[in-house]
């Protein structure tokens, strides 16, 4: 899938989409299976989704503020925030193989993180699709927000939903792959 192509409502449904798999795939997880790590510097499949739920609500608060307020000097720049959207959706695209290191904001916590991680990011999820299904499209197309992660970089609220979309498959994925790692927690245990 080209994420950097995606239209609102295609964006909207693929938050929709990565809610609904994330609820059939980790929803009966233990704590200890939501916790494990498969090493030191590695996540925890509840790791994965407090980032994602942080970061999501981290930038839809940095959109509404774009929608609400007349654009700066900085934000009006001509193709700056056009190239930074596509670039950044397809860095978080789900196949792309590089890592990042996360902003602080969004960083994970290295406790325990209790079972309610998954209920938290679904509902999030459903509030955020109907948030983006509220926008009118060619607004969201030329509006353009700042990125809540590092602030020099701009792109439109429409690239920041995309984005959102891409980042959540990645780390769905990422969830997904720590779950088959060998030494993951039997169920019940």
């Amino acid at each position: 899938m080209d994420y950097t192509r995606l239209s609102l409502s295609e964006a909207s449904a693929a938050l929709d989409d990565v809610a609904g798999d994330a609820e059939r795939s980790f929803g009966e997880l233990t704590p200890a299976q939501l916790n494990w790590r498969p090493a030191d510097r590695a996540w925890s499949v509840a790791q994965c989704f407090e980032h994602l739920h942080t970061a999501n609500r981290l930038m839809v608060t940095a959109a509404r503020h774009a929608l609400a307020h007349p654009p700066t000097l900085w934000r009006r720049m001509p193709l700056v925030p056009g190239f930074f959207g596509r670039q950044l959706v397809r860095s978080q695209a789900p196949q792309t193989t590089r890592k990042f290191t996360t902003s602080a904001i969004a960083t994970p916590s290295q406790s325990a993180i209790d079972d309610g991680v998954i209920e938290r990011f679904m509902a999030g999820h459903r509030n955020r699709a109907e948030w983006m299904q509220s926008l009118d499209p060619g607004i969201a197309a030329r509006t353009i927000m700042v990125s809540p992660f590092v602030r020099f970089i701009t792109y439109s609220v429409l690239d920041g939903c995309r984005l959102m979309a891409a980042h959540d498959r990645r780390h769905f994925e990422q969830a997904r792959r720590v779950t088959q790692t060998a030494g993951f927690p039997p169920a019940g245990r």
